[in-house]
């Protein structure tokens, strides 16, 4: 140890001594050279002896340079070379035993590792006693039976979440068929939008390529529809077989599972024997062996008092064995009730799931058939809905239409002007006109009216047909309005007859040509009566221009009001053609039409006649749609009835499916969960059994121990037979126990193939427990597919009836934009309460979704159980290796050991080596500098002196330049002081060498850093070698 301080001492001594050393040589005033050594300081050092090479004149002893001759300026720089070679040396030096210490710590850690090592095997061998043996192996076996109870919940839970994943299944489809059901609702109220639009522009006149275009569409969308229907009962057929065999498969799995269960109950009995066995077999090899040693000493005469405290732990063992067997037995018995108990439960549980599944057939059945009978409800009642609503918007669009509402005053003016034509009466009815048109009657006549509403084109010069029967049937309606009024009669119908004759008879007023101030022709009224008499016609003008039904149904309206206002120039002729003139019911035909002459006049006619043909029906008569009405709202209330009856047991059947399918996946988990637990017996009757055996294995050495008691005072004899005994004995149990270590490793293999077998099925019946049933996803999809091809085909039918509108008349095209407006409405509702239902299903979702979530929270916590258990098992297996091969563990720890101490001592022994060459090279270091300084120095000192020398041969004197110290650095001639530079003398290298550092530069920084590092690094090893 003192070697070493000392080194590491001198590493840093060395390390200061490079900058106190302090350079000797002083120059002189003398005039002459000086002629005796000039010295350096000394510094005292514990080494010796020189290692480098000196120049000429100089001696150099521990540190201290002596010149003994003026050196030239070749020796300084030989000097310095010297110096900068045992300078890197050390440099080179300082790494190498940095790197030796290093390994040298390596190896004393190395030997700490050992050391303790061997401290843990001599604990493991003391604590090596059968007790503590045999308490390891419980503890192993408890944690292995730890992990395989945990295994099994882990078993469970994975289970669980499958069942709960399934039921996320199934909300899913919940959701996504109540999406494909608004996907496909929204198709249909897309299709309602668009029969609308179509309608409005088949009222319109407009858009006839897009109507027919819309057709074309409708009829590409149902055949597809057609075949997505047709593709959807291919997957239902495919989903119904896959169903079944699923259903097959996992049949197959469960009566697989029941003979594995049993194969596997076999093997955990066959290895509970097993491992007692080989406990049994263990413990009496330890009891041979015992006995045989307590026979050789008894034999020998020695260890009396060993043999009797034998004896007495051998009854003490007795004791706590028959304890503990006792115990082994009441929970043998306690784990039998438990198990029959589960299997009881299993057996209960079996026949309620059967009968469950059976009710959750049935109820599913029911739930699809009341689907279904709800689905046919809603669609009747929808249509039921549908019809009254357009019959509804029929007669209120009608009912809603108005006609001038007369006054009593012109009423009664109005009559006695008919019974009295004359000047007064004429005057008095025009008198009661002028004060009805100041009247409220009058302004909602003329400014609050409604009449129908058709932009249909109307082209004056050539009107339809069924313009002409419109227009028509509107001027009846208008005058029957305000016959009604004054006779209580409406008398005036539109007749076939009386279209063609108002056709003919506008033809010739457009031949004739004439001027409107010609009037009436009688000769161009005279051409209907092949086809009907006329009897009045009133004339009215008009424009030629183009415009549309509705224009002409307004002027229809004012016309009325015009001509009560305006006829009094006429004696009120053409009024009285309007109103009549009685109150007889006798039918009158009229026609109303538009006459356009090439000179340019336009003429409104408005002609009555008399005739006995078809009466065209009027669209403004509600007493058909009501009676349909009626009709349509019986209808509708047995719709309604029966969609809510339908609803009714929908809703009971799917409450019934939900707690039959409830009921059944409660009773399935629960089953599942008692199958999965394992059998506690097992496990009960491998502890009774060890505890038996070792009950067993402890009588017997009870029994040995006092056989070795009772040999002591026996003869010789006897105790050599005794040792005889033993040592056959020992034999026995050697082959015994190597015999039973054999056949729990079969036995445990055995287990553990059945085990995994089990398992594996267990998991495939979880797996196919947990797959949901294909069939009702394809039931769903077949009914959405369904629903399209309806809806497609209602599209086409609309559509068609769209293209059948083109050229139907006014009321049947509006009575049609009614209806699409009905519809229209129907499904938007229908839409929304798909998207309620939606919503409901997505909270469904949601709840199923966070129950898995929480699910897989637990089963993660089981799996970073088991692995716990798992690491707490390799521990203690680990555990129980070290004692039961304590001595070998114990000699292979010593030998580590030794080899590392070995190691060590051969590291320490390096370092020591390097240490004494960095020693020597420090040394020589501290030479080359004091060398090279004193050198040095003395060149300098000759230059100074030679310079004064110089000055005073010259007769000269010589003044002294002297640095910051007042120390002599030149002279300089003091007779020449004018012009003259001071020059101090100085030696420098710096031409020659730019590479060489000078004195107290960077080498000397490096020195230090260097130095001192290496100086902590020999420290620090002085202290291992202290603490080793």
């Amino acid at each position: 140890m003192g070697k070493k301080l000392i080194k590491s001492t001198a590493i840093g001594v060395a390390t200061l001594s490079s900058f106190v050393i302090a350079n000797g040589v002083h120059a002189e005033e003398a005039v002459n050279p000086p002629t005796s050594p000039v010295e350096s300081p000394e510094v005292s050092l514990t080494a010796s002896g020189v290692g480098i090479e000196t120049v000429s004149g100089v001696i150099v002893t521990n540190g201290t340079a002596v010149v003994t001759e003026t050196p030239t300026e070749a020796t300084v720089d030989q000097a310095a070379t010297i110096k900068t070679a045992a300078d890197q040396a050390v440099t080179d030096q300082t790494a190498v035993v940095a790197d030796a210490t290093v390994a040298e710590e390596a190896t004393a850690e190395a030997v700490d590792t050992a050391t303790g090592a061997v401290a843990d095997a001599e604990a493991s061998k003391t604590e090596a006693t059968d007790e503590n043996i045999a308490k390891a192996e419980e503890a192993v076996e408890d944690t292995k039976t730890a992990i395989s109870e945990a295994e099994s919940n882990a078993n469970q839970a994975a289970q669980n979440t499958a069942a709960a994943e399934a039921k996320v299944d199934e909300a899913q489809a919940t959701v996504n068929s109540d999406q494909a059901a608004i996907d496909a609702q929204q198709t249909v109220v897309d299709n309602a939008k668009t029969a609308v639009d179509n309608a409005q522009a088949v009222l319109d006149g407009t858009g006839a390529a897009a109507i027919i275009a819309e057709r074309d569409d409708a009829q590409a969308d149902l055949t597809q529809a057609q075949s997505d229907e047709t593709k959807a009962q291919s997957d239902l057929t495919k989903a119904q077989e896959a169903d079944a065999k699923k259903a097959s498969d996992l049949a197959t799995a469960k009566e697989t599972e029941t003979v594995q269960s049993a194969t596997a109950n076999e093997t955990a009995s066959d290895l509970a024997q097993a491992q007692a066995d080989a406990t049994k077999a263990a413990a009496d090899l330890v009891n041979a062996n015992t006995v045989v040693d307590k026979a050789q000493k008894a034999l020998d005469g020695t260890g009396a008092a060993a043999i009797i405290a034998e004896r007495d732990d051998a009854q003490t063992d007795l004791t706590q064995a028959q304890a503990d067997e006792t115990k082994a037995q009441s929970d043998f018995t306690k784990a039998q009730a438990a198990d029959a108990k589960k299997a009881s439960d299993i057996a209960s549980l079996t026949q309620a799931q059967t009968q469950q599944q059976a009710t959750a057939n049935q109820t599913a059945a029911a739930l699809a058939q009341a689907q279904a009978d709800a689905k046919t409800k809603a669609d009747a009642k929808a249509a039921a809905d549908n019809k009254v609503a357009e019959l509804t918007a029929q007669i209120d669009a009608i009912e809603n239409m108005t006609v001038p509402t007369l006054s009593q005053d012109v009423i009664d003016a109005y009559k006695k002007f008919v019974a009295s034509k004359t000047t007064t009466n004429a005057d008095k009815l025009w008198d009661a006109i002028n004060t009805w048109s100041d009247s409220q009657a009058y302004t909602d006549a003329t400014k609050n009216y409604v009449t129908p509403t058709d932009t249909t084109v109307a082209d004056p010069t050539n009107l339809t047909d069924s313009q002409i029967i419109a227009l028509s049937q509107y001027y009846a309606y208008v005058m029957n309005g305000l016959r009604q009024q004054v006779w209580g009669v409406q008398n005036l119908v539109v007749q076939d007859d009386s279209i063609q004759a108002i056709k003919a008879i506008v033809a010739a007023y457009e031949s004739e040509n004439k001027s409107w101030s010609t009037g009436h022709s009688n000769t161009a009224l005279n051409a209907g009566n092949t086809y009907a008499k006329w009897t009045s016609e009133n004339l009215g003008q008009t424009s030629s221009t183009t415009t549309t039904m509705s224009a002409l149904y307004k002027q229809i309206y004012d016309s009325a009001i015009s001509t009560l206002r305006r006829d009094y120039s006429s004696k009120y002729g053409h009024v009285v053609n309007m109103l009549g003139s009685s109150s007889s019911t006798t039918q009158i035909a009229v026609g109303y039409n538009i006459s356009v002459s090439t000179n340019g006049v336009t003429r409104v006619h408005a002609v009555t006649f008399v005739d006995d043909s078809a009466v065209i029906a009027t669209p403004y008569d509600t007493t058909a749609l009501k009676a349909e009405l009626a009709t349509a709202k019986t209808t509708q209330a047995q719709a309604t009835q029966a969609d809510n009856q339908a609803q009714s047991t929908l809703a009971s059947a799917t409450t019934a499916n939900n707690q039959a399918q409830s009921a059944l996946q409660a009773t399935t988990t629960q089953l599942n969960t008692l199958k999965a637990t394992a059998d506690q017996t097992p496990a009960a009757q491998a502890k009774l059994t060890v505890a038996t055996a070792t009950r067993q294995a402890a009588e017997t050495r009870l029994a040995n121990a006092q056989q070795a008691v009772d040999n002591l005072n026996a003869d010789v004899a006897t105790k050599t037979k005794a040792l005889e005994d033993a040592k056959a004995v020992q034999t026995q149990a050697v082959a015994t126990d190597a015999s039973a270590k054999q056949a729990l490793v079969q036995a445990t293999t055995a287990n553990d193939n059945a085990q995994a077998t089990l398992t594996a099925t267990r998991a495939t019946i979880a797996s196919l427990e947990a797959i949901a049933d294909q069939t009702p996803a394809a039931q769903a999809k077949l009914a959405v597919a369904t629903v399209t091809r309806q809806a497609a085909e209602t599209r086409l039918t609309n559509a068609q009836q769209a293209v059948d509108n083109l050229n139907a008349d006014v009321a049947t095209k509006t009575k049609a934009l009614e209806a699409a407006k009905t519809q229209l409405a129907a499904e938007e509702a229908k839409l929304a309460q798909l998207k309620e239902a939606k919503s409901t299903s997505e909270v469904v979702l949601a709840e199923a979704q966070s129950k898995v979530k929480a699910l897989k929270a637990e089963e993660a916590k089981i799996v970073d159980e088991i692995t716990v258990l798992k690491a707490q098992l390799t521990e203690q297996v680990a555990k129980l290796a070290a004692l039961k091969n304590a001595d070998q563990v114990l000699a292979d720890a010593q030998a580590e050991l030794a080899k590392a101490i070995e190691a060590h001592t051969a590291a320490k022994a390096t370092l020591d080596t390097e240490i004494d060459k960095l020693d020597q090279l420090l040394k020589n270091q501290r030479d080359a500098k004091a060398q090279y300084e004193a050198v040095k120095e003395a060149y300098t000192q000759a230059q100074i002196v030679a310079q004064r020398q110089a000055i005073n041969d010259t007769g000269g004197q010589p003044i002294a330049i002297t640095d910051k110290v007042g120390k002599i650095a030149g002279y300089f001639d003091g007779n020449q002081t004018a012009g003259t530079k001071l020059q101090p003398i100085t030696y420098s290298r710096v031409e020659k060498y730019r590479q060489l550092p000078q004195t107290g530069s960077q080498e000397s920084l490096l020195v230090l850093l260097g130095y001192t590092a290496l100086a902590g690094l020999g420290l620090g090893y002085a202290k291992k070698r202290r603490r080793g």
